[in-house]
């Protein structure tokens, strides 16, 4: 009994593979049909690049809100600093290493803004051309505004760093604590 209903069971698991058996050249057309059909969906048209063009566009929009509010906060807090040390060059303090300072962390942050202004427009630059050069041209604006954000984190340390003298100029402390606060900087 066992052996009949195993039997019958192969004879019909079998008998499928028989009746759907095609040729070897149907085969082969219908995989050549297919793998044309999946290259066809794989390949991007030109809407996926210029909605890929738009996102890049839009990033850049992003960006140079970012760089700007960066660059305004930085700008106010050196202003700031500016009327702090002509005040205290009023009241007779010697302010000359900070005010040089002071004009090299401008200069740095015209390198930030110039080189975040860079980096916009590279984003903005981006064709509507080929994946793989759209792919190069972003990964190369990518690291231009990545280059930007780490000038701009100089420039924030740099400026803590002056305030950080500017307020040893304005309270002298202790020397246990300014041992502490020289060690800090």
């Amino acid at each position: 009994m066992k052996k009949s209903v195993i039997l019958l069971l192969l004879v019909l698991l079998s008998v499928p593979g028989i009746v759907s058996a095609s040729s070897d050249e149907n085969i082969s057309q219908k995989r050549r049909e297919t793998a044309a059909q999946i290259q066809e969906v794989n390949t991007p048209t030109k809407v996926e690049r210029s909605v890929k063009v738009k996102i890049a566009s839009n990033h850049a929009a992003r960006l140079k809100k970012r760089f700007d509010a960066y660059y305004n906060r930085l700008t106010d807090i050196i202003t700031r600093f500016e009327k702090r040390l002509a005040f205290l060059k009023e009241n007779g303090k010697s302010v000359t290493s900070l005010e040089t300072t002071l004009a090299s962390i401008k200069t740095q942050l015209a390198s930030a803004k110039a080189k975040g202004d860079s980096a916009v427009a590279a984003f903005n630059a981006i064709p509507d051309a080929d994946r793989s050069t759209q792919k190069a041209q972003l990964n190369a604006a990518k690291a231009l505004a990545e280059e930007a954000r780490t000038l701009y984190k100089e420039v924030l340390t740099s400026l803590k760093k002056a305030l950080k003298s500017l307020k040893m100029i304005v309270k002298p402390a202790l020397p246990a604590a300014s041992a502490a606060v020289n060690n800090a900087l």
